[in-house]
Order: structure tokens, then sequence, then C-alpha cells
């Protein structure tokens, strides 16, 4: 399996998690802070390290990696900033 792959699994059950605890209606994605976490855990050690591993739902030495390739296929996604933008802003002039 592509680490890309890998890593879309990963950050839809990141968003699966938070979505469980959700008691009221809104929108999110864990796309936006799954890769950042990835390349903390990437670079973190000990408790952290570890606690990261956890939240991303694999290795620490695969998730730079992993973050790097998913950040570069959101990049090919048509209409995501406007998307990303609709959900961000305060209002939609």
């Amino acid at each position: 399996m592509r680490s890309t792959d890998t890593a879309v699994r990963a950050a839809n059950r990141l968003t699966t998690r938070w979505a469980s605890e959700v008691r009221g209606g809104t929108v999110f994605s864990a796309a936006g802070v799954w890769p950042l976490l990835a390349l903390l855990a990437d670079g973190a050690a000990g408790a952290a390290r570890e606690e990261l591993e956890e939240a991303l739902g694999l290795p620490a030495g695969q998730a730079g990696a992993a973050a790097r390739e998913f950040l570069a296929m959101l990049t090919g996604i048509d209409g995501l900033s406007s998307a990303a933008g609709l959900w961000t802003a305060r209002f939609v002039a």
C-alpha cells in the first residue's frame, strides 16, 4: 500500500474519532491537522512521539514521508482551496 493510501486512511480514522465526540452540527476534517501532527511526530521523542503515533494511527518513522505525500495529493484536488475557504471563513461575501 502506498503511503498516500495509508495517510488518507489514517486521516479518515482521526476524523471518525473526532466525529464520534460531536454532539451538535459542525463541519470539520482531520485533513488539515493530520499532516502537521505527522511532521511533528517524525521529529518527536519519548512520550510525545508515542502520543502522536497513537493519534496518527501509524509509526512516527513513517509519518513524515506520509505527510509530504498526503499534502502533495491534496494540492492536486481541484476546488479544495475554495472548499477550505468556505469552511473556515466567518462569512461569505
